[in-house]
């Protein structure tokens, strides 16, 4: 994208952050990439959360694509805070700190940053001012539930009580003997309903292709995440219920002590690109990438745009190149056209969607090219 001053910047400085947060699992994405030193990574940028879990991970190269402007903003503001501030800072700076003056943090950083990302956040400071961590569209859907419907639900100590459980066998008996009642079923059914999504939650766009009930499905594998896997090592869960992280240090990778040196270290090897994936793919030359990262992007496309999606990612790949990508509600995997190119791991996949903290999702699929 050009520089300020363009009818397509300033359409773009006006657009909103969708999520603030990844809410992917970083640990399911390793084991399906299993990215290494010798890795070269196309990996859909969103909030830049497993962008930088995978640099962390070792990677050569991670390139970080998104055709959101503000997107990209958002994970180039966070890198270069990174760069700049210690740890404490840094997650102060995020909104997962103490308060101190996040907007006076963002003016050391300021004159690091390209005209573009400048420029959406000089417009934009409110948001840092309230905390990064919080300022995506979906972050803000979370905190409505937390802040309007859990409260008709349950009260303060049952939520905490909850929180605090320290065996998964407490836990679900909590969760069967307090938690899971009627007025909690049916309140969450309505607020993760199509209709409510669609409008506070998630771009109709993202429901495109989707049929039959969104809200029972949710209500299942959010009971499954609550009763399966525990709440002390979850996050996700934990950022749902009560706004913040138990754990900084076990929470998204880049934001633990290690974490975050490892990603100053691996700053120089994240490049940013402000692109569509199949576009930027095409221009690839054959084995350009080793893994790829596609986010639940499949989710968006029609069938016949996620088998072109998939075959621009054959093109561009080396022999041996892994694929990952989620399935929210939309099942798509690689078509029978590329059966001779790629190779699906069904069994992992499964496996790795059972252990799967951010629990939205339905499947996981993860493919290798031939």
């Amino acid at each position: 994208m050009s520089g300020a001053g363009t009818e397509a910047t300033r359409a773009a400085l006006g657009e909103r952050i969708s999520y603030a947060q990844s809410w992917e699992d970083p640990q399911v994405l390793q084991a399906g990439l299993r990215v290494g030193s010798d890795d070269d990574v196309l990996s859909v940028c969103a909030s830049g959360d497993n962008s930088f879990a995978l640099a962390i991970a070792g990677a050569r190269s991670v390139t970080a694509i998104d055709l959101s402007g503000p997107q990209l903003a958002l994970a180039k503001l966070k890198l270069a805070a990174a760069k700049r501030f210690d740890v404490e800072r840094f997650r102060s700076f995020l909104g997962l700190g103490h308060i101190g003056q996040r907007v006076f943090l963002y003016h050391e950083i300021r004159p690091e940053l390209d005209a573009f990302t400048r420029d959406y956040w000089d417009e934009n400071e409110v948001q840092i001012r309230e905390g990064l961590a919080g300022c995506g569209k979906f972050e803000k859907y979370l905190a409505l539930f937390r802040k309007r419907m859990l409260p008709w639900v349950h009260r303060r100590s049952t939520i905490d009580d909850f929180l605090g459980c320290e065996t998964l066998a407490a836990q679900q008996e909590l969760f069967n003997s307090r938690w899971n009642t009627l007025r909690w079923r049916t309140l969450f059914r309505l607020f993760f309903s199509r209709w409510v999504m669609e409008r506070a939650g998630r771009s109709s766009a993202q429901f495109a292709h989707v049929q039959g009930s969104v809200s029972s499905v949710f209500l299942d594998r959010t009971t499954h995440v609550m009763t399966q896997i525990p709440v002390g090592s979850n996050p996700f869960l934990q950022w749902i219920l009560s706004g913040c992280y138990a754990d900084l240090e076990h929470s998204q990778p880049y934001l633990s002590v290690e974490g975050h040196r490892k990603l100053v270290e691996a700053a120089d090897r994240i490049h940013f690109v402000h692109d569509d994936l199949i576009g930027h793919l095409k221009a690839c030359s054959p084995g350009t990438y080793s893994a790829f990262n596609l986010s639940d992007v499949p989710e968006y496309l029609s069938e016949s745009e996620a088998e072109a999606l998939l075959g621009a990612c054959v093109g561009a790949a080396r022999s041996g190149a892994r694929i990952a990508y989620w399935n929210l509600l939309v099942p798509r995997w690689r078509p029978d056209s590329l059966a001779d190119r790629l190779d699906r791991d069904v069994s992992l996949g499964d496996a790795l969607i059972e252990r799967d903290r951010a629990f939205f999702y339905g499947s996981f699929q993860v493919e290798t090219v031939r």
